[in-house]
C-alpha cells in the first residue's frame, strides 16, 4: 500500500469511528423514554455550538474571496478544516436519526455534502501536490535545468487547477447548507422558542 491510500484508508476510518461516536452519544443521551434528546434544550445548545462553528469556517472562504491576492496564514485554513469537521460532528449529536421533518434533514444532507466534498476537495488538492513534488524532484535528477523543469510542470499544474474546480461543487453545496440552516433555525424558533 502507498503512503496516499494509507492516508485514505485513516481519513475514511476516522470519519466512520467520528460519526459512530457522534451517532452512539445521541443515542445514549436519548434513552430517556419521554423526550427525544433532540428535543431537549441540552440538544438546541449543542445544536447552537455546531452552528456556531459551522459559521467560523466561513471566515477563511470570506476573507479568501475579499483579499484575493493576499496570503492568509495556515491557520486559518486549520480552523476552516477542525470546525468544517466538529460543528457537523455536533450538529450530528443534535439531530442523531431522528429524521421527523423534511428541512432539518435536508439541511443535515446539504452538511454531510459540504464535509464530503471538502474532504474530496483537500484531498485532490493533497495528490496534484504531492504529484507535482515528486515530477520535479525526478525531473530535476534527471539533470534537466530549472527552466526545462518548469515547462514540463506547466501542464501538470494546468491539471492541478482542474482539480480545484471541485469548489464548483462544494460552493452550491454550503450555500444551500446555509439556506436550509437559517430555514430549519427560523421555523425552530417560530414554531417551538428557544
Amino acid at each position: 500500500m502507498t503512503i496516499i491510500s494509507h492516508r485514505i484508508h485513516l481519513i475514511v476510518w476516522l470519519l466512520v469511528v467520528a460519526v459512530a461516536a457522534a451517532l452512539s452519544i445521541e443515542l445514549m443521551l436519548s434513552e430517556n423514554p419521554g423526550r427525544l434528546f433532540g428535543h431537549t434544550q441540552m440538544a438546541h445548545i449543542v445544536g447552537w455550538l455546531g452552528l456556531l462553528m459551522i459559521t467560523l469556517t466561513l471566515v477563511y472562504p470570506i476573507k479568501r474571496r475579499l483579499h484575493p491576492n493576499d496570503v492568509w496564514p495556515k491557520q486559518w485554513f486549520k480552523v476552516h478544516q477542525i470546525f468544517g469537521i466538529l460543528g457537523p460532528l455536533l450538529i450530528l449529536v443534535h439531530s442523531g436519526t431522528h429524521f421527523h421533518a423534511a428541512v432539518p434533514v435536508l439541511a443535515l444532507i446539504a452538511m454531510l455534502l459540504v464535509v464530503f466534498s471538502g474532504i474530496t476537495g483537500q484531498a485532490l488538492h493533497y495528490f496534484a501536490f504531492r504529484t507535482m513534488h515528486e515530477q520535479r524532484h525526478k525531473l530535476a535528477e534527471q539533470g534537466l535545468t530549472q527552466e526545462a523543469v518548469e515547462s514540463r510542470l506547466r501542464a501538470l499544474a494546468q491539471q492541478a487547477e482542474t482539480l480545484r474546480s471541485w469548489r464548483c461543487v462544494h460552493g452550491p453545496f454550503t450555500w444551500t447548507f446555509i439556506l436550509l440552516t437559517l430555514i430549519h433555525v427560523g421555523g425552530a424558533l417560530y414554531f417551538g422558542g428557544l
